[in-house]
């Protein structure tokens, strides 16, 4: 994988030139896109706070800023999940009729990836300068929970890649799982730490992502630094296994879809 590297990010990268274009070529909303789900999420939780229908308590900073921040960081892991099974699936007649390195898939869903988190970190800088929220050398950490984040994203998607190629379900299951995991995530409530819910935060590894990572976007004190370092290394032996399996699944799966 590593001697095929040079090629494999060529291709990526030309991929991915290809895949933006035709993603906005016909969109009137272009770019917006990619922030309309966090910010319609927000939306509708701003307004169910604001008419005293939903109240999970008090948040240490600015409700706006707390669940727009979490539902972007959000966003950020759905995409990275979705990203691998969604590259590779769209380029399944490519990969029949051509020997290339697979790696440029993957590749060319990390640079989307990439692309849309400048997007989504541009709206969150207006966000802050929009609400005065404070800044200090907490926000040099915040790039290491970002990355944790897509990591374990990226990594959960490429394990599933295989099977995901086999059968539609898997995408399927994953939209259906995402939404229902994020109200178990810390995304528009503070993180509880009792009862079934303070057990269901500490079984979620995304539980301690989010809220650390915003935490040190918006100047607050860590949460778990021993739990988060622990699920980032977990997260990239996860990668690894999953580089593993794709490399060696790939030939054999594409032989079954093109006979």
């Amino acid at each position: 994988m590593v001697h095929e590297l040079p090629e494999a990010h060529e291709l990526g990268q030309r991929l991915f030139k290809r895949n933006i274009k035709a993603m906005y070529r016909q969109s009137f909303l272009g770019f917006f896109w990619a922030l309309l789900p966090p910010l319609v999420t927000a939306g509708v939780w701003i307004f169910l706070r604001s008419s005293n229908v939903a109240n999970f308590g008090e948040t240490s900073v600015p409700y706006p800023v707390f669940i727009l921040t979490g539902t972007l960081l959000w966003q950020i892991f759905s995409e990275s999940v979705n990203t691998p099974i969604t590259s590779v699936n769209s380029n399944k007649a490519l990969l029949i009729k051509i020997n290339i390195p697979r790696e440029a898939l993957l590749l060319s869903g990390i640079y989307t990836l990439m692309f849309n988190l400048v997007i989504k970190l541009g709206i969150l800088a207006i966000i802050f300068i929009y609400f005065g929220q404070a800044l200090s050398t907490t926000l040099i950490m915040a790039p290491v929970g970002i990355l944790a984040i897509m990591l374990l994203g990226f990594s959960l998607g490429l394990l599933l890649v295989p099977i995901g190629m086999l059968y539609t379900d898997i995408q399927r299951g994953i939209a259906l799982l995402l939404p229902f995991l994020m109200y178990l995530t810390p995304v528009i409530y503070p993180m509880k730490t009792g009862g079934l819910f303070g057990l269901l935060m500490k079984l979620n590894p995304m539980a301690s992502l989010i809220t650390e990572t915003r935490n040190w976007l918006t100047v607050q004190p860590s949460y778990d630094l021993n739990m988060f370092f622990t699920i980032l290394i977990a997260s990239f032996f996860v990668f690894i296994l999953g580089l593993v399996i794709y490399k060696i699944s790939m030939p054999m799966i594409i032989e079954r879809i093109g006979s």
